[in-house]
């Protein structure tokens, strides 16, 4: 729905109580409503955050303009987050409401779930930064807040395997300056789930195959170095594909 400038003051006012004053109504999920239910099973050196979910309204809407001012709507956003409870050995859970309830009719539109590495002292004595990997799992047809651009289409519920790899990265710009990354299969890897009830994750964590990016020191070039010692000048992420491929390798030996 969009409004014109040229509307009356009161259709004007109107359009504010719909953009801005629904918005601000309670979020509250049905009670024994439908959920979405995730469990993770993580290895010892991972640590899971809390579940974040994005909900939408078509009801309450949110005003936007473009480029020559001209002012359109767009589904309106409520930001939740749901802690984890421990499961079995090893395994979290959750369970997600898919309706948000109030005026607004909020709906689930994706789900993002975040692992990091608990002790970051078995990578480098010192890192300033300990980045996670994020999975999303989108619902409806809304592209979630942080996106790449590909889906992995899914029907019915979801069991996954979820491999990672450790990166340190080393930064001689402003002084030494080591970071932390779980490299996955996506960056964030994100599934198109529709109407999936149950998401099951398993992940793993190949501690041994560590690469490391170095960054421009006295003029050199960056490059990465990969766990099988090849370097590769340019690249500021390691290759999934190609970790793969080594990993694949070490277990045919």
């Amino acid at each position: 729905m969009k409004f014109l400038y040229n509307k009356s003051v009161l259709s004007s006012l109107l359009a504010v109580f719909f953009i801005q004053g629904c918005a601000s109504e309670s979020f509250s999920p049905p009670i024994n409503g439908e959920s979405v239910h995730l469990t993770a099973t993580l290895p010892d050196e991972l640590d899971a955050l809390p579940i974040s979910a994005m909900y939408r309204s078509k009801l309450c809407r949110k005003e936007r303009r473009t480029a020559n001012m001209k002012s359109y709507s767009v589904p309106g956003f409520h930001h939740a987050t749901y802690p984890l409870s421990i499961g079995h050995s090893n395994q979290v859970e959750v369970s997600v409401p898919k309706e948000g309830g109030g005026k607004c009719d909020w709906k689930l539109s994706n789900i993002t779930f975040e692992v990091k590495l608990k002790d970051t002292s078995t990578i480098a004595p010192l890192i300033d930064d300990n980045f996670g990997f994020k999975t999303t799992f989108v619902i409806d047809g809304n592209a979630p807040q942080e996106f790449d651009g590909g889906y992995i289409k899914k029907t019915g519920d979801l069991h996954e395997k979820i491999i990672l790899f450790p990166l340190l990265t080393k930064s001689f710009l402003s002084g030494n300056e080591n970071s932390f990354y779980l490299i996955g299969k996506g960056d964030p890897l994100t599934y198109k789930t529709g109407t999936a009830k149950k998401i099951n994750l398993n992940y793993t964590y190949i501690k041994q195959m560590l690469s490391i990016w170095t960054g421009r020191k006295n003029n050199d070039r960056p490059f990465m170095t990969y766990p099988n010692g090849d370097i590769i000048y340019g690249e500021v992420r390691p290759e999934y594909k190609t970790l793969m491929r080594i990993l694949e390798s070490r277990n045919r030996k």
